[in-house]
């Protein structure tokens, strides 16, 4: 995707032993996972803290990834306030030796800022 487009890299990944099922195959979960990872990036900048993801949409899947995949996640800001932020984000998975990338998943992700709470004593009889 060209950068001029507003597309961002924001996770390269690769599919090891560990994560296929007992299929053999990558679950399509594994990849909305690392989704979701990559999508918390630019809403992270944004509200300079943490992020949680509050709400998916217009998922397409197209394929599914494949042991020994490289996989490249790409996000594209869509709208954002002081509230929450809308994101395009897209995978695609690209083979060892093989020129081009397939798309393998897209979807419209929204984030918000997360309320992180901690408790006074976070450590029982330590203080």
């Amino acid at each position: 995707m060209p950068d001029d487009a507003g597309w961002h890299t924001l996770l390269k990944t690769m599919t090891m032993p560990a994560d296929i099922d007992a299929s053999g195959q990558v679950p399509t979960g594994w990849l909305l996972a690392r989704m979701d990872l990559a999508g918390a990036v630019l809403p992270g900048r944004h509200f300079g803290g943490p992020v949680q993801l509050a709400g998916l949409a217009d998922v397409v899947v197209s394929g599914r990834p494949r042991l020994g995949q490289c996989i490249t996640l790409r996000g594209r800001w869509v709208a954002g306030d002081a509230e929450r932020v809308l994101l395009d984000v897209e995978a695609f998975s690209e083979e060892r030796g093989v020129a081009g990338e397939a798309k393998l998943l897209s979807a419209q992700l929204r984030y918000v800022r997360a309320v992180v709470e901690v408790p006074v004593n976070i450590f029982p009889g330590s203080f």
